[in-house]
């Protein structure tokens, strides 16, 4: 039997599959409340084992010895990246041509100081602009990096759902740092930054990130931060998340053929 998808409003049934996942969580809170990404399932009337995408980041939970793990885990295409509860481990590797990495995932603190906010937000350099962005910019934000807005259906459709905050540099109009919601849900706002290359180590990152964190306070939403890499984990501790705790993704090859499932 090959994997099926869940329709958005029927997700909601996969969340215990993802209790104490160990990563992602922003990015799950928005699949599993049905705002982005896919849910496929082994079962769609008695799911064992769930599979919820955004982008190219797919997150695998449920029982990994049901017979329809492998198809579950057949979908993901080469080059995608997975994440999974240890007891998945053995499972992936005897399937897939997987190359583990390091992540590391992080949590508001108990408060956030406004006082903090502002002064890094105040950082920003002389002769740059830090503004919401609208429908003038979103085009240009999306040229600094496709992955700002790329998870929603449309530029129309980030504005319309997300939120994100872009620096430009007033002399070109260049639009040169952002800070976007990679995935949003009532109760949760994931972050993704980029700065371009010749704009980096001048504070720009975490200029945007302190105002998205303003942004999150003040509309009620727990702002989430998960590290792909040392100089991403360091920028979350600067704007201050806490609770660093590493675990391991993997970059997913060739698929090894597998037992049937």
């Amino acid at each position: 039997m090959s994997a099926q998808l869940l329709p958005p409003e029927r997700r909601a049934v996969l969340a215990p599959m993802y209790e104490g996942f160990p990563g992602l969580h922003g990015m799950l809170h928005s699949i599993l409340e049905g705002v982005l990404g896919v849910a496929s399932v082994d079962d769609a009337d008695r799911p064992r084992v769930a599979r919820l995408a955004l982008d190219d980041f797919h997150c695998i939970a449920g029982d990994p010895e049901a017979p329809g793990a492998a198809k579950v885990l057949g979908e993901v295409p080469q080059g995608d990246h997975v994440a999974i509860p240890e007891a998945w481990r053995a499972r992936l590797l005897s399937l897939c041509d997987a190359r583990p990495y390091d992540r590391f995932a992080f949590f508001a603190p108990e408060r956030w100081y406004r006082g903090d906010l502002v002064r890094l937000r105040g950082g920003l350099p002389e002769g740059f602009r830090l503004a919401r962005v609208t429908v003038e910019d979103v085009a240009p934000y999306r040229g600094l990096a496709e992955s700002l807005v790329a998870n929603f259906k449309s530029n129309e459709d980030f504005l319309e759902r997300g939120v994100g905050f872009a620096i430009t540099e007033e002399a070109s109009g260049r639009v040169v740092a952002g800070c976007a919601s990679y995935a949003i849900s009532s109760h949760s706002l994931e972050f993704e930054i980029q700065t371009h290359p010749e704009y980096q180590r001048r504070g720009l990152a975490l200029v945007t990130g302190a105002a998205m964190i303003e942004y999150c306070l003040d509309h009620g939403l727990e702002a989430c931060w998960d590290a792909a890499h040392e100089g991403s984990a360091l920028l979350a501790e600067r704007l201050g998340f806490v609770g660093r705790r590493p675990y391991v993704a993997y970059s997913i090859g060739e698929e090894r053929p597998g037992p049937p499932g």
